[in-house]
């Protein structure tokens, strides 16, 4: 199994023709496109940009492959990626928000900062809003780091 890690970011690396700098895995994944993950996607930093795919997988319970209830379609990859310079603003929002915006039951522009009610009691993803009014939704395994890499811009381009 880790061989078969390895191999992967050696071909991500192959493909982007440079090292990979940062990588996480965002447990749950929208966009204002209506594209919607929920097992999530792999997330990482390349170069001055981040990237993510997602992978075909059955949903599990403590290792143990559960049956959905009812018939998936077959399985259509995603793929996607922005530059440090697209990014016009990152905050965590409310899931329940994001999900109302994949869905396009709500407006983006409506959005108000969540508080410390929200945060406590809510489960929270992140949203990163571009300068083209493309909106992705990450539920982060480690937030801080991703807004570190932000913040440490554009580096060895």
């Amino acid at each position: 199994m880790e061989e078969d890690a390895q191999a992967f970011i050696a071909e991500l690396e192959t493909r982007h023709e440079a090292p990979l700098t940062w990588k996480t895995y965002a447990t749950w994944y929208g966009n204002n496109h209506e594209v919607f993950r929920e097992f999530g996607v792999f997330f990482y930093r390349c170069k001055n940009a981040f990237y993510f795919e997602d992978f075909e997988r059955n949903p599990t319970l403590f290792g143990i492959n559960l049956k959905p209830k009812k018939a998936k379609g077959p399985f259509i990859k995603f793929e996607g990626s922005f530059h440090l310079d697209e990014v016009q603003d990152t905050r965590p929002i409310p899931k329940t928000l994001a999900f109302k915006i994949i869905e396009g039951r709500r407006d983006v522009t409506s959005v108000r900062n969540s508080n410390l009610l929200d945060r406590v009691f809510r489960q929270m993803v992140e949203m990163v809003t571009l300068k083209n009014g493309t909106v992705h939704f990450f539920e982060l395994m480690d937030r801080k780091q991703f807004v570190k890499e932000l913040q440490n811009g554009n580096k060895e381009e």
